[in-house]
């Protein structure tokens, strides 16, 4: 509420899910009647959607076109995923019940609340000049939030349970080469370190821009942010960074963005050859195992499950499992034993193949209106803000493969890059029909 009284409603509203996302306690929520869990992501967007309301600052939720009917398709499947689940299971000793009419209700709830960052992206910052404010405000999170990485680096993730009581994950998957990953109030060193990689990313585009934030020159900048980066000791965060860098320094803001479309496209060949069982995944692994064991260890247990969960889904394969752990998988003693890593695993077990492609074609959609219009940006730094928005999706499409990909912030900035890329096509088209109306004047 004092955000969006005292700021701009975009920056506002950024700032609002972005300190949510780094500063409120992960895997809490409270469960209430008819609502879906309500945790830092959903409640967030439920009190920026009540206090928007409230000051009526009006916004198009769905707005005609491509986008929207694929939204309202993934929420149909959805519904028709609860209505194909109605039949209780018994997996090995455990009770999993059918599914409601009032979990269909719940389900869209859900999705709703996991959508509304995207639709007040795509409305309140459909400005490319509103990118810099908000890379800068990235940067300055980034900054502020490396003292307690750096105390995490040094005493191990203890900072969540200082705060909050209870640890989040699992200690020993932050234990990594002889130290630890600072997992800080994001709940896993993954999730800090491709949040991270997003920051130097803002970073580097402002660096490119040549605009400066408080404190430290971009060089400098940059040079700390990859250093506390490197220490994360994630090095896929690391290998997005670097990459991005290299196409912000080296390509074109234009083939960066059509860049960015094909490599997250391309990325989706994974799953689609898991499916259809032609991934060589037993050769992979022992290729690996040639370099380093564990390594190859830790890949071949990430394949194991993913196939047993896939074997799982396959059994309904159109519209999945839907809740209720039913996608999950069980021991003899019916103990829940299922780590889903990728977020393309769940939401094929979930909402099957057809949630799966909504879910997809949702989040690539921007990327390809990006490519299409980018060329109407008249101004060199709007282009490179605009790049930088496009490789960020796309990381986080790339990441949503092998880990759980992006939060609600990164669905804000998937918005933003959609609403963006709608808004410059209007005013080419509006400046084109104004150059006609002159001429025949």
């Amino acid at each position: 509420m004092w955000l969006l009284k005292r700021r701009q409603t975009g920056l506002a509203i950024f700032t609002a899910i972005a300190l949510a996302n780094i500063a409120l306690p992960f895997a809490f929520s409270v469960d209430l009647p008819l609502m879906p869990p309500l945790d830092k992501e959903t409640i967030t967007s439920l009190s920026l959607l009540f206090f928007l309301f409230l000051f009526r600052r009006k916004f198009q939720v769905f707005k005609p076109g491509l986008v929207t009917m694929m939204i309202v398709g993934y929420f149909l499947v959805a519904i028709i995923s609860v209505e194909l689940n109605t039949d209780a299971v018994m997996v090995k000793g455990r009770f999993l019940q059918g599914l409601t009419h009032y979990d269909a209700l719940s389900n869209v709830i859900r999705m709703f609340l996991w959508m509304t960052p995207f639709f007040l992206g795509r409305h309140f910052l459909n400005n490319i000049k509103d990118t810099e404010t908000i890379f800068k405000a990235l940067v300055l999170m980034a900054l502020f939030y490396t003292l307690p990485m750096l105390i995490e680096l040094r005493m191990s993730p203890q900072i969540h349970n200082w705060i909050y009581g209870y640890g989040p994950t699992d200690f020993m998957q932050q234990v990594r080469e002889g130290g630890y990953r600072p997992i800080v109030f994001i709940g896993h060193g993954l999730g800090l370190a491709f949040w991270f990689s997003t920051c130097v990313i803002a970073a580097f585009a402002l660096n490119k821009n040549k605009v400066r934030v408080p404190w430290l020159s971009g060089t400098k900048l940059i040079v700390y942010l990859m250093f506390i980066l490197l220490l994360c000791k994630t090095w896929s965060a690391l290998g997005y960074a670097i990459f991005a860098i290299f196409c912000i320094s080296k390509i074109s803001p234009s083939k960066q963005v059509k860049w960015s479309l094909l490599l997250a496209t391309l990325i989706l060949i994974y799953p689609i050859s898991k499916t259809s069982g032609v991934f060589p995944g037993d050769e992979i692994v022992s290729k690996i195992y040639e370099f380093n064991a564990e390594r190859a260890q830790s890949l071949e247990y990430r394949f194991q499950n993913e196939d047993a969960l896939l074997t799982h889904a396959l059994e309904r394969p159109y519209f999945g499992w839907n809740g209720w752990g039913r996608n999950r998988m069980y021991d003899e003693y019916g103990k829940d034993i299922t780590a889903t890593d990728g977020r393309w695993i769940i939401e094929f077990g979930v909402h099957g193949a057809m949630g799966f492609i909504f879910y997809y074609v949702i989040l690539l959609l921007p990327l390809y209106y990006a490519a299409r219009n980018i060329n109407f940006i008249e101004d060199p730094k709007d282009k490179v803000y605009f790049a930088a928005l496009a490789l960020i999706l796309a990381i986080g499409i790339i990441d949503s493969v092998p880990n759980s990909g992006m939060v609600a912030m990164h669905f804000l900035l998937a918005g933003a890059l959609l609403g963006q890329a709608e808004y410059v096509k209007k005013q080419k088209y509006l400046l084109k029909n104004e150059k006609t109306e002159s001429n025949k004047k």
